[in-house]
């Protein structure tokens, strides 16, 4: 399951029924177009061209179906290999918003900033009911460019872009001075667990006593894999999320117990940080095991399980919301940090260094007050 955004069950509505609906008339449709239609006909399209339809009728932009071309690209993401512009969107009130860029993407090189609004792709419009057609145009072949409209506040920026292969390491870390252990973690992709506990491991053979860990523009990802993450740093048992489905089922997942239980802990989070990075710092705030800086998260509640299909092709639906350990849905509210601090609007990454980041700076001198504690 994957970590993602819609209404707590509470806040749903379900389907207003009228009258039962009449599935012989997409049959009936059919031969009226095979009968009248002037023109070439491919069923299988005709096929998917309906069930793409079906689930879009849903009004959840995060309930897809994958041909089985669209299921290969979202596997390799999925792996941390791909060909694009190297960012991560979703949708909000209708508009494309870019949850992160990629570290060492072209976008990201190009300035393109969490939180900014695609609204052309080579001067065409999209809107969030576009996303997959988006995501589509945006990937490509590698050395060809593309060309980004975004809107940023109140003004209107293009971007050329060229697409590249985008690798993705998802964790990286370093001992900062003063025995400080800082881990960025980018997105929580297939066995990133892994990795995660292998930075903490080797950070204190080096001499970390305290940790800073980075989920700025961190959109999310698997579901364990944030569970497990979290696990590090509360006791075993403790539930970490919990997930209620539409009939009102509960499920809860609790932590699987770790060797980092009460070591002094920083966590950044921004605006692009979203689903599973908010069910780690929701739960992380939840018990007190660290203290969040920097600026209010995305804002995404729900769990989204990826079925296989034959032939291929997969089948995305929203299952259920999810809450943190206190009970809190953060769906479109976001978390709010402990110590807000701003992003800089004149740093970029052109001109970024550790010692102009105001929020790893506050982060760095809030940690030392633990370690000294």
């Amino acid at each position: 399951p994957q970590a993602g955004g819609r209404p707590p069950p509470s806040a749903t509505t379900t389907a207003v029924e009228t009258k039962p609906a009449d599935w012989n008339k997409l049959n009936k449709i059919k031969d009226q177009i095979y009968q009248i239609y002037d023109g070439p006909i491919d069923e299988n399209l005709l096929l998917e061209g309906a069930i793409k339809g079906m689930v879009s009728s849903l009004g959840d932009p995060y309930s897809q179906f994958y041909n089985s071309t669209e299921y290969s690209r979202l596997n390799s993401d999925s792996s941390g290999k791909f060909v694009g512009v190297g960012i991560q969107i979703n949708v909000q009130d209708d508009d494309i918003i870019v949850v992160a860029p990629i570290d060492g993407s072209p976008a990201k090189e190009a300035g393109i900033m969490s939180g900014d609004i695609i609204i052309k792709i080579d001067d065409k419009i999209y809107t969030g009911k576009d996303i997959d057609a988006a995501v589509s145009y945006m990937r490509g072949v590698a050395g060809q460019p593309v060309k980004l409209t975004i809107r940023r506040a109140d003004k209107e920026l293009d971007f050329t872009i060229i697409r590249r292969e985008i690798t993705t390491k998802s964790v990286r870390w370093e001992l900062l001075p003063g025995n400080i252990g800082f881990i960025t973690l980018s997105q929580f992709t297939s066995k990133v667990d892994r990795d995660f506990e292998e930075a903490l491991d080797d950070l204190k053979k080096q001499g970390a006593t305290g940790y800073i860990v980075d989920l700025r523009g961190n959109p999310g990802g698997y579901l364990n894999e944030s569970v497990n993450i979290a696990s590090n740093f509360i006791p075993k048992g403790e539930v970490i999320v919990s997930t209620i489905d539409k009939h009102g089922n509960r499920k809860e997942d609790k932590s699987n117990g770790g060797n980092y239980i009460g070591a002094p802990l920083v966590v950044l989070i921004d605006v692009g940080s979203a689903s599973a990075s908010e069910v780690v710092s929701g739960a992380l705030k939840d018990y007190n095991a660290a203290t969040l800086v920097g600026e209010k998260t995305f804002g995404k509640g729900i769990v989204q399980t990826i079925m296989d299909l034959p032939d291929g092709e997969g089948l995305k639906l929203t299952v259920a919301a999810y809450y943190s350990p206190k009970g809190t849905n953060i769906h479109k509210i976001g978390i709010q940090p402990d110590i807000k601090v701003e992003w800089p609007t004149d740093l970029t990454v052109q001109n970024y260094t550790k010692e102009k980041d105001v929020q790893l700076q506050k982060a760095i001198e809030l940690l030392k007050e633990k370690m000294a504690q």
